[in-house]
């Protein structure tokens, strides 16, 4: 899985700075076969693309301690559904996501078949 990892770094992680390192899972059942892509996000830096959420957000500007580490399956979950444009963002950013991870793993070989692949977004 490593090689798979690292063309997929290559690819998404310059374009989002705000994510620190990624993981990929693969699960092959048989026929079928899916990936999980664990974005590692450095919320500071996230807050210079998208509004988050303000339930997140302390009274001293800061991300909340019981959201660290917690898996989030979308952009979507983290933005303040108030503001249209960063929802409409965050559903670009996670289309992009999965489309530099399905040229990523194409790239990457034969032994990584083509299947579904979700996200799972932690802050760090």
């Amino acid at each position: 899985m490593n090689r798979l990892e690292t063309t997929a770094t290559a690819f998404i992680k310059p374009s989002y700075r705000f994510i620190d390192k990624l993981g990929v899972t693969m699960f092959n059942d048989g026929d079928d076969t899916s990936y999980l892509l664990t974005l590692f996000v450095d919320p500071y830096l996230l807050m210079k693309y998208l509004e988050i959420n303000p339930n997140f957000i302390s009274g001293t500007g800061k991300i909340k301690k019981d959201l660290t580490d917690r898996p989030f399956n979308s952009f979507s979950q983290i933005v303040d559904e108030t503001n249209t444009y960063s929802v409409n963002v965050s559903k670009r950013m996670t289309q992009d996501i999965k489309k530099d991870f399905y040229l990523a793993r194409k790239m990457s070989g034969l032994e990584f078949p083509s299947g579904l692949v979700s996200l799972r977004i932690v802050f760090q």
